[in-house]
């Protein structure tokens, strides 16, 4: 139990690192790297978030590129269903 203007004892955690066979090689854990942790985390989401408006993106330029051919289509089968009557016509 913490009193009033007491400090908390850092968590001091050593690892044991095995590096070109030597086992006693031991390093400290570097906890500062963890403050960054949020932030990455951010940016991660920011990173998939504008992947995902990019693909969707494409996926709307491509439907409407395909609704168009398909309109084009349509009308020149109309256009060509319309020439024989015309012909007889003339």
């Amino acid at each position: 139990m913490l009193l009033v203007g007491q400090v908390r004892p850092r968590l001091h955690v050593s690892v044991v690192v095995f590096t070109d066979g030597e086992q006693d090689s031991r390093k400290m854990i570097n906890w500062k790297v963890l403050d960054n942790v949020p932030l990455l985390l951010y940016i991660l989401a920011l990173k998939t978030f504008l992947l995902c408006l990019g693909f969707a993106g494409v996926k709307i330029y491509q439907s409407r590129r395909a609704e168009e051919a398909l309109r084009r289509q349509r009308a020149e089968e109309r256009r060509l269903q319309e020439a024989p009557g015309r012909l007889k016509e003339d």
